[in-house]
């Protein structure tokens, strides 16, 4: 039960230490709060005025019977200490984790790590946002600032360092996103003409992009190992990335392997691929999702090595910016996608629109378009792109199953429309799958 103490004299009425006769300070507290914690502790909180020790009291010991209790001590934390902890508790790969520290390092940290927690206003969050150091950033790195900030203040709500989020304040409008409006998707003879462009060695990653459903990253780390053709399946297990001026192999996006299926025509387009240049082991460095890299390199039979006049790059993996820009980009040129390069002297042909709707990206928005035009099931065109189930109805999160007949609805739906393949047993080679369209 709450309870005030009168500071200045005892029990009996006599003058304490602490009373002004004595040679206490008048001007110091008299009434003492006092009331007990959720936890059974005692917690004392001074007063000049005895009603508004007594109001104290009744109300912190009334918030821990509603569950609403935050100690007054509390929030004493550096918002800096508490933003570490958040960055630290995050579930995200290692690549993603070095760009949330990244942004949070030349964003946040100068403003706000210094800071109290408790101290913090919606006000100060609200003029941070519009300051010109943030305003100019793309709506990627504002959103990622915005949300380490405001999640930074969830943490301490959660753990009782405060009462409220002033991020989540109704005056602190979170930064808008990027355009959400829905793309278009590529025809069937848009993708073979950008596949057909491209330099005949480096056809079957245009095509192991639209016809499994892959990200650049993950189609430019495709090894020979990962094929199995027997059951017409392929495991996504690596990406290439790039950790500052590294290059490394890590997990998928979400920090998990999937399996996809291996239709008829892309199976084919693989082998001819190996038959024609065949793979041999390759080694980078492993980036674990705590973004360490690993003891130990990651050796994989890469099956696409940059070819090179340059000694420097001839034989490695193909880096994606290299790739976009000495074959994608010419590839879009020359099926009319995008406007022929405009030509410069000192770092020759320039080519523009070779990126938002029309990057790489365009052939898995191909694959997940075809696959659900062709019947397959939500949850398995969710599972083969390998997007995450967080969030999903509990219909499809939990009791979502993909089964091998889902994985033979996408094989034929990449093969009908892709390859044309007629419904018959074929081991046919790549130009006798092309002519079949």
């Amino acid at each position: 039960m709450a309870r005030v103490k009168d500071l200045w004299f005892t029990a009996d009425r006599r003058k304490t230490a602490r009373h002004p006769d004595r040679g206490g300070n008048k001007d110091a507290k008299r009434w003492l709060a006092i009331w007990i914690d959720p936890d059974g502790n005692e917690k004392t909180q001074a007063f000049a005025k005895k009603t508004d020790a007594e109001k104290h009291g009744k109300k912190m010991e009334a918030d821990a019977d509603r569950g609403e209790y935050i100690d007054p001590k509390a929030g004493m934390d550096l918002f800096g200490d508490i933003a570490r902890r958040y960055l630290r508790l995050r579930d995200i790969g290692g690549t993603s984790r070095q760009r949330y520290e990244s942004v949070y390092r030349n964003q946040v940290e100068a403003v706000f790590a210094g800071r109290r927690i408790r101290a913090v206003r919606a006000s100060e969050v609200l003029e941070w946002l519009r300051t010109p150091d943030v305003a100019k950033l793309g709506a990627s790195t504002r959103g990622l600032a915005y949300m380490i900030v405001a999640g930074t203040f969830d943490l301490a709500v959660a753990d009782g360092l405060r009462r409220d989020n002033p991020a989540r304040s109704k005056i602190v409008p979170p930064p808008p996103k990027g355009d959400p409006s829905e793309r278009e998707a590529w025809t069937v003879d848009q993708v073979w003409k950008v596949h057909d462009a491209h330099p005949e060695r480096y056809r079957a990653i245009p095509a192991c992009a639209a016809g499994l459903g892959l990200r650049q990253g993950e189609a430019l780390a495709l090894a020979e190992e990962d094929f199995d053709y027997d059951a017409g399946k392929v495991r996504i297990r690596r990406q290439l990335a790039k950790v500052g001026r590294t290059w490394v192999f890590k997990l998928p996006k979400e920090g998990k392997e999937r399996v996809v299926p291996l239709p008829r025509g892309v199976a084919a387009v693989v082998r001819a691929q190996i038959e024609a240049y065949p793979p041999r082991p390759y080694e980078l460095p492993w980036l674990d999702e705590h973004g360490e890299q690993a003891s130990e390199p990651h050796v994989c039979r890469l099956l696409f090595r940059w070819r090179s006049d340059d000694s420097r790059t001839h034989d490695l993996h193909i880096k994606s910016a290299r790739y976009d820009q000495s074959l994608w980009s010419p590839a879009l040129a020359a099926a009319g996608i995008i406007a022929p390069p405009v030509q410069t002297e000192r770092s020759g042909p320039r080519f523009e629109g070779g990126s938002g709707d029309n990057g790489t990206h365009a052939l898995r928005h191909f694959y997940s378009t075809t696959l659900q035009d062709g019947g397959v099931p939500t949850i398995g065109v969710i599972e083969f792109m390998g997007h995450s189930r967080k969030g999903l109805p509990v219909t499809l999160g939990v009791y979502g199953h993909v089964t091998e007949e889902t994985f033979e609805l996408a094989r034929a739906a990449i093969d009908r429309t892709l390859f044309r393949l007629r419904p018959v047993d074929s081991a046919g080679t790549v130009t006798e799958l092309r002519a079949a369209r």
